[in-house]
Parts: structure tokens; C-alpha cells; sequence
């Protein structure tokens, strides 16, 4: 599979105009991360997580930025038979070269260069990278991280029909979402064509909103989604398939450029939390989890 962009040009975007990707530049993605710890390691796996396994990616080659949510207090109630996926914690990574992430990932994953602490479960992690939709935009600017709260709607496409449903989304559903109360900005991302991790992604499309208010937008979602001709009946998507959940963030964004020039104080609490990590786990103990792609 190619790592460049196939299309230089792009759709006209109704949420914020973005510069054509080029044909031979590396292809950009977010990098769509859901987990889950062993229960009473919540702490350690946290401590992990955003003071060292944040700042060892952001010291890849190709990554610009990393942010990290939990799911809200608020979600769901009218329609919560639709809430998931059920991990706790969504990480999303602004990659700007996904087959240099990728490379990088399967040579130094559970090595002392990006070591996996043994309090996540790994057979709970979903790790995925994904474009935008819409051919031709740069998936960073897509994305454009506002650092607040997030709304995720992922779904799958009936099969040979996800051509109409990224017109359908993108031309009807995603500017009429925009006019819910409380969402400020969003977009559709489908699976990219490279991937880090061997196996099948359970959601092939995520659109990802950025929110004002939780509890408001959560709200008018909801009341939203009793109406017709949303996603929820839309002839497209395989019913069954759609996931809806909030997120609340649990540390700004992170930059590569920050990793890479931590001031003093900042360098020993990160050293400081890599000596207070425990166990570690190793590759062999987490293929039923992680799946990564071999050399």
C-alpha cells in the first residue's frame, strides 16, 4: 500500500477551507487511540500514559501533536442504546507522515525506547489511523484540535455503498450536525489504506466534533437523533454499527516541538515517572492485544 496522498485535489469543505494536499507529500492522519487499564491501576496507567508514552511518540518523526479525553459525565439518554465504544480513554494523535509513524512504531514498540507499561490491557486497545473523507484535505487541518470537548460518531457503511454515504455525510449530514447547539466544528475520517496494527478495525468511518458544551451539545444531539433522516436511518450505514459517545479532556495538547525542548523541571518529572513505572510488557505477552505488524 502507498503512503501518499492519490488525490491533489480537494472537495469544497463547508467547515473551514484547508490547502490542496500535494500528490507526493506524505500522507497525514489522526491516529485514533481507545484503552482501557487493569482495575486499581487506573493511576499508574494514566501516569504512563500522558508523562511518558505521550512524550516518547511525540519524539517520532512525522507526529506534530497528541491529546488525551476520557468519556464525559455526559452522554447519551434518550438514545443510549447507540453510546460507544466503551473504553474510557480516546487518545488522538495529529500524525504528519502515517508510514514514517508506522515504521517507527513497529521498530521500538516494547523497547526502552517506547515501552508499554503491563497496567493497560492490551486486548482492549484500538489503534487506528484515519484521513479525512473527503479526498485531497490534510488530516491535521481537518481535524484542527480546539483542546475542549469532543463528540465521536463512529460507524460502518453498508457494504458497496460508501461512496453514497460520504456524500450523503459530508454534503448533507455534517453541515446540518454543525447547527446543533453547542458544536463549534467536525469532520468525517475514514480507515487510512496503511495501518499499524494487523486485524480489522471495528469502525471504518469516525466523524469527530468539536464541542462548546457537553452537557448542551450531548443534549441536542440527542434530541436530534429522534428526528428523521439522521444517522440512525440513514439507507447507508449498517444500523447496528453506529456508536456515539463525549469526551472530556485530561491534558492539552502536546506538540512534537514541546517533546523535543522540555525545560529542566519538566525532564526530571518525566524521568522521575519512568523510574516509578512497574512491570512492563513485553511483545510475546501482547499479541492477543496489539496485533503490531512485524518487521
Amino acid at each position: 500500500m502507498s503512503n501518499k496522498a492519490t488525490t491533489p485535489t480537494r472537495a469544497e469543505d463547508p467547515v473551514e477551507a484547508s490547502s490542496p494536499v500535494q500528490a507526493d507529500a506524505p500522507l497525514s492522519s489522526i491516529f485514533i487511540v481507545m484503552t482501557d487499564a487493569y482495575e486499581g491501576q487506573e493511576d499508574e496507567f494514566n501516569d504512563w500514559y500522558t508523562n511518558i508514552h505521550c512524550h516518547d511518540t511525540m519524539r517520532f518523526k512525522g507526529s506534530v501533536a497528541v491529546q488525551r479525553w476520557k468519556l464525559s459525565r455526559y452522554q447519551l439518554r434518550y438514545n443510549a442504546a447507540w453510546f460507544g465504544p466503551w473504553q474510557p480513554w480516546l487518545c488522538i494523535y495529529e500524525v504528519g507522515d502515517t508510514q514514517e509513524n508506522i515504521n517507527v512504531h513497529v521498530r521500538d514498540t516494547f523497547t526502552d525506547r517506547l515501552p508499554i507499561t503491563s497496567t493497560q490491557r492490551c486486548e482492549a486497545a484500538e489503534d487506528f489511523y484515519y484521513v479525512p473523507a473527503r479526498p485531497g484535505k490534510d488530516a491535521v487541518k481537518a481535524f484542527a484540535s480546539r483542546a475542549g470537548d469532543l463528540i465521536t460518531i463512529r460507524m460502518n457503511a453498508k457494504s458497496d455503498k460508501e461512496a453514497e454515504f460520504v456524500r450523503w455525510y459530508t454534503e448533507n449530514y455534517l453541515p446540518r450536525t454543525l447547527k446543533l447547539i453547542g458544536f463549534k466544528a467536525g469532520d468525517l475520517f475514514r480507515l487510512a489504506d496503511i495501518q499499524l496494527i494487523d486485524g480489522k478495525a471495528p469502525f471504518e468511518f469516525s466523524a469527530v466534533y468539536h464541542i462548546a458544551d457537553p452537557m448542551v451539545a450531548v443534549e441536542s444531539l440527542d434530541s436530534h437523533l429522534a428526528n428523521t433522516n439522521t444517522i440512525l436511518d440513514c439507507p447507508y450505514v449498517e444500523p447496528d454499527s453506529v456508536r456515539i459517545a463525549c469526551y472530556s479532556p485530561i491534558t492539552s495538547r502536546f506538540t512534537s516541538q514541546q517533546a523535543h525542548n522540555l525545560p529542566p523541571v519538566q525532564r526530571q518529572l518525566e524521568d522521575a515517572f519512568r523510574k516509578a513505572t512497574k512491570d512492563r510488557v513485553h511483545r510475546q505477552a501482547a499479541e492477543g492485544g496489539f496485533r503490531i505488524k512485524g518487521t
